[in-house]
């Protein structure tokens, strides 16, 4: 396992780059005034009594004054009081999750959509595409159609093994994929017969010298979602539309019957 350092672990509990060098400062301060922590951490004073404001809010120092001073002096927190207050968010976390189904009417209520007015949604880097991926499961349609290609599996996606757990829900939703390949080596390759049955997918191939695909777009229900892997700019769209996604199935059923088996 890598070690991991106390930078990083108070970023995991949610603290900014300027907030986790404010903090730190504290802790060599021991306790001081915001212009004594500001000159450790190398930042003005006015910054970093914002910023030890917000850490007070967040559980992370403590705001005292000394009688007969307006001064105000921040103590860092000791990191086993973090950890029980952390872990009494985690319970109250849990608790929220065993109990979210209870409120989903409430929620559909409330979020109600204009059916026939589209809906555009936007999704920055891989976690975005991610949750794009992730939405053709939870919309669980009878079929997905695809526009694919084998470069983009070749990435940190698939090294993660999101991928692979994504076809497996894919797989355990029931929701079979047919999907038009560049006929490369490695569409070939990667797209064999095996695969292709253990996974419910049904390919096709058209030539790379007509088309030459290298991102995916995905077909199902009323929905068409874009998604570009462009290492250090990957970005997805979802789309919520019937007329576009009835276009985009006919266009999908004409290159179907242009492309072939393999």
């Amino acid at each position: 396992m890598a070690k991991t350092d106390l930078k990083t672990i108070l970023s995991d509990l949610g603290l900014q780059k300027l907030e986790i060098e404010v903090y730190l400062a504290s802790l060599q301060a021991g306790s001081g005034a915001a212009s004594v922590i500001a000159r450790i951490a190398g930042q003005n004073r006015v910054t970093t009594y914002e910023i030890l404001k917000r850490l007070s809010k967040k559980g992370f120092v403590k705001i005292r004054a000394k009688q007969g001073s307006k001064t105000k002096y921040f103590t860092p927190e000791d990191l086993l009081e973090i950890k029980s207050r952390l872990q009494s968010r985690i319970s109250h976390l849990e608790d929220s999750l065993e109990n979210i189904d209870e409120v989903k009417d409430e929620f559909k209520a409330l979020y109600r959509l204009n059916e026939k007015k589209p809906v555009v949604l936007f999704y920055d880097g891989k976690e975005g595409v991610r949750s794009v991926l992730n939405d053709i499961i939870l919309q669980k349609p009878p079929e997905l159609l695809s526009f694919a290609s084998a470069d983009w599996l070749d990435t940190s996606f698939n090294k993660e093994g999101f991928l692979d757990k994504y076809w497996k829900d894919r797989v355990a939703n029931n929701i079979p994929c047919r999907c038009i390949v560049p006929e490369t080596k490695e569409g070939l390759k990667f797209f064999n017969e095996e695969r292709n049955k253990k996974e419910m997918r049904f390919p096709r191939f058209l030539s790379p010298a007509t088309y030459d695909f290298k991102n995916e777009i995905n077909i199902y229900n009323d929905s068409v979602n874009i998604i570009s892997i462009s290492k250090g700019n990957e970005h997805s769209i979802i789309i919520r539309s019937e007329s576009i996604a009835k276009s985009m199935r006919e266009l999908f059923r004409a290159m179907w019957e242009l492309s072939k088996t393999k």
